[in-house]
């Protein structure tokens, strides 16, 4: 059975590192921490227990430090940042892991962007090596990318020319819509399986700066800084902490295998009581928090129950009371 639960004491892939108003979040895969048995995550290649670390530390870092405004995605191996999604992984998978693991690794870096977005969180590429596949749709969710230039480290979306297929983390939508390229110059991007490099990369939108080895990481500090000074982030937030998840409180299944559903009731309290203050308890966290928990479980290790069946108990006029109260916050920067 997969589980969700993460903290970064415990990460086998990720370092976290916080300085002021930086963070880095380093990647370095253990080759032999694979979730399921049967491959090597070679070359930082990623498999679910990857991204499940990563998505424990983007939400950590949103909500527990506010004051964190910038975060640098980096990789803790010489050469390499990362070869995207394990290829044996893959091929080794039924299509519904698949299927539901590309899901995860969207809705992961979706939210790296909606940091950016909406909490003043920027997130920073630090590209110090071959970056290919999801290692580069990794890099396109940040909202600036920094490539070294060393004559060998290139950015590529291998896959399209040498598998035929897209790239299952928006790589192809983002070079466009996001960055900018242009279409036929990212028709040709996607054909070229050895990558980009250098001033090409520049040239056509593919990263937004170079720097050569020497002056890499001094690079990368300052632009980190710079994004951090831009950032509209409160400065007197107090942040919360993600507390240890306390299942079925607000969120409560019933699973019927037999007729492939699932039963899935929403309690709302009697009242409305208490605020931030109240931290991780604080209503409309801690049943949002069980809610995605209890989504991600059924996804990844329910595959066979197709039909959820979701309904509400509780008072509409508390939870529009919420909703108010959240509303408030909101107007004040909360």
């Amino acid at each position: 059975m997969v589980s969700f639960d993460a903290h970064p004491d415990g990460y086998r892939h990720w370092r976290l590192r916080i300085e002021g108003s930086i963070a880095w979040l380093v990647l370095d895969v253990d080759e032999q921490g694979g979730l399921v048995p049967g491959y090597e995550l070679k070359l930082n290649s990623y498999d679910l227990g990857v991204d499940i670390e990563l998505y424990d530390a983007t939400q950590r870092l949103r909500f527990e430090h506010p004051e964190v405004r910038t975060v640098v995605v980096t990789s803790g191996k010489d050469k390499v940042f990362c070869a995207g999604a394990n290829i044996r992984m893959l091929a080794g998978s039924a299509h519904e892991w698949k299927v539901n693991f590309c899901k995860f690794t969207n809705e992961t870096r979706n939210g790296m962007e909606d940091a950016t977005a909406n909490s003043g969180q920027t997130y920073l590429a630090a590209v110090n090596g071959s970056c290919a596949g999801g290692g580069y749709e990794l890099a396109l969710a940040c909202d600036h990318i920094v490539l070294v230039d060393d004559n060998s480290s290139t950015v590529s979306l291998p896959e399209v020319p040498l598998l035929g297929v897209l790239p299952g983390t928006g790589g192809l939508t983002r070079v466009v819509d996001k960055r900018g390229t242009r279409k036929d110059l990212a028709d040709v991007f996607a054909t070229r399986s050895d990558g980009v490099k250098g001033t090409t990369a520049l040239g056509w939108k593919l990263v937004d700066e170079l720097a050569p080895p020497r002056k890499f990481e001094e690079t990368v500090r300052q632009r980190a800084a710079q994004l951090a000074e831009r950032s509209t982030r409160p400065v007197d937030a107090t942040g919360i902490e993600l507390t240890p998840l306390r299942r079925d409180r607000y969120v409560t299944s019933v699973l019927d295998r037999e007729a492939g559903t699932v039963a899935i009731t929403l309690r709302v309290p009697d009242t409305v009581t208490g605020g931030l203050e109240q931290g991780a308890e604080f209503w409309p966290l801690a049943m949002t928090r069980e809610l995605d928990d209890l989504i991600l479980r059924l996804r990844a290790n329910e595959t066979e129950l197709g039909t959820w069946i979701i309904r509400t108990v509780g008072d509409p006029g508390t939870v529009e009371g919420y909703e108010r109260l959240l509303a408030g916050y909101s107007a004040h920067g909360g």
